[in-house]
């Protein structure tokens, strides 16, 4: 029992190197002596935990993805409303990439090119946490937000395809400008594009009771004179 916590220490200190390096001179470039070198440790004593930087690789975003996992249920909790959740969704999940830019660094431009990655278990977090986006696009056709022959997976790509461009655009940009630049408008393009369906706000009520209108103000008067319709109430 004593040996674990100086196992877990010396792990997660590999790990924390390896995304270091990794955001900063790039996957290729860097090598298991890199890392351990940095670690403070052989490169031996780094097989012991990790079958190599590829390896590595595949660990440090399920990590992340772990965690986005895990806060995606209590973030939705409350909110009514397909839109209001898509919202929700896009602007929690880019303040979390805004907070662990060396995480999505890996992710965007690292992980996602590997010839494993549709392989590996972060792949499949990575379409769990995808998936509520179905989920909700589903909730919007029932209740009538969103128009009810959309193809909810097509819209969950295209909604995904937009997440991705705007991430990895801000991260090859060297992160010079803010995530949330122009936020809203795209948000808008993409809500317009599933064919959100706003309801219809109900007509400002008319006085129509056939008593007479003295009581109208000059204004509630129409403007252009018409000839008086048979059963019309003389003012």
């Amino acid at each position: 029992m004593a040996g674990r916590p100086p196992k877990q220490g010396t792990k997660n200190r590999i790990i924390n190197s390896a995304r270091e390096l990794f955001a900063e001179q790039g996957y290729v470039k860097t090598t298991v002596a890199d890392i351990s070198r940095h670690a403070g440790l052989s490169e031996a004593a780094l097989y012991e935990y990790f079958q190599g930087k590829e390896d590595l690789l595949l660990t440090i975003p399920r990590l992340w993805v772990s965690e986005l996992l895990a806060g995606l249920e209590e973030q939705m909790f409350g909110i009514k409303g397909a839109v209001n959740k898509l919202r929700k969704y896009l602007w929690w999940y880019l303040r979390r990439v805004e907070m662990a830019p060396l995480d999505a660094k890996i992710v965007y431009l690292f992980l996602k090119t590997n010839a494993k990655f549709m392989e590996s278990e972060v792949y499949a977090d990575v379409r769990s946490f995808y998936s509520q986006l179905l989920v909700i696009l589903e909730e919007g056709k029932a209740n009538g937000e969103i128009k009810p022959d959309l193809n909810s997976r097509l819209a969950r790509d295209i909604f995904v395809g937009a997440m991705d461009h705007l991430i990895t655009r801000w991260l090859l940009k060297e992160r010079s400008y803010s995530l949330f630049e122009n936020l809203e408008e795209v948000f808008d393009l993409l809500v317009n594009a599933l064919g959100w369906q706003e309801k219809a706000k109900p007509a400002p009520e008319r006085i129509s009771t056939g008593q007479s209108t003295e009581r109208e103000s000059p204004q509630a008067e129409p403007v252009v004179e018409t000839e008086m319709e048979p059963n019309s109430v003389e003012a």
